[in-house]
């Protein structure tokens, strides 16, 4: 039997390794970004930033690689004959495109719109962290997902998010768990697996074909039913976010900060 606070145990650690990558990045950042000197300082931040990023997905990608062998022990289905898949490798042109997009190239942008230095390495700061978090937790998620397409016994994952998601992460949620088999043309709530910067949310295994739903997820599911009634395609994405924006989030409690 599933352990029902696993999946949001595995999330809140998770997102625990990408506040302290946060905290990383933005020391690197502040101490060695001279804004009156962009482009020489730049070199020495980006190859201290790196690093962090590769270690932070490898942490990422062990804590994921052993939930799912936890995952499958409480489900009864055991780890003996699997091996969690490990994550795709993070291809350095990638990294250091991510870190130039949002280091120097995004400080330029914010000056050239009329921001003070201080005001542009503040922005630049944002993206940054939304965007090395990203890479980071992309390790861990790709070893669930990468590990439930592989496992003959898993059925399928459930989306897991906390008590604050954007319309677009609620919206995934909303539909619990997907399951490998199942036909989703038609449904747009399609590409639970996808992520954004900034985004909280992760995958967790699903071994049944009766799998309950995971924290708000089912209030969710009732919320779209409502909420999208007589609309399809698009305009039931639009009519929820409005939803979701105006009045829906307010309805949930974010849960304490890991």
């Amino acid at each position: 039997m599933a352990r029902p606070e696993a999946p949001q145990r595995f999330r809140r650690v998770q997102a625990l390794l990408a506040a302290r990558l946060a905290q990383q990045v933005l020391q690197v950042w502040r101490e060695l970004m001279d804004p009156a000197k962009v482009d020489a300082s730049w070199p020495a931040v980006r190859a201290a930033l790196m690093p962090l990023v590769r270690q932070a997905r490898e942490q990422s990608a062990a804590l994921a690689r052993s939930a799912y062998l936890d995952a499958r022990r409480d489900a009864g289905v055991g780890d003996v004959g699997f091996t969690p898949k490990g994550p795709l490798p993070l291809l350095a042109d990638r990294l250091e495109a991510a870190l130039d997009v949002t280091g120097p190239v995004e400080f330029k942008k914010a000056i050239a719109a009329g921001k003070t230095p201080q005001q542009a390495i503040d922005t630049a700061a944002v993206r940054m962290v939304g965007s090395t978090q990203y890479l980071a937790l992309e390790g861990g998620r790709q070893t669930m997902q990468r590990s439930i397409d592989a496992d003959e016994r898993a059925t399928g994952w459930a989306r897991v998010t906390d008590g604050d998601p954007c319309a677009w992460c609620a919206m995934l949620a909303s539909r619990g768990p997907v399951y490998k088999s199942a036909k989703t043309a038609g449904d747009p709530r399609r590409g639970g697996n996808t992520y954004h910067d900034h985004c909280a949310c992760q995958a967790w295994p699903a071994f049944t074909l009766d799998e309950p739903f995971i924290g708000i997820a089912e209030k969710l599911y009732d919320d779209w039913l409502r909420e999208t009634r007589g609309h399809g395609g698009k305009h039931a994405v639009n009519a929820f976010r409005r939803w979701w924006e105006s009045e829906g989030r307010s309805a949930y409690t974010a849960p304490a900060r890991p």
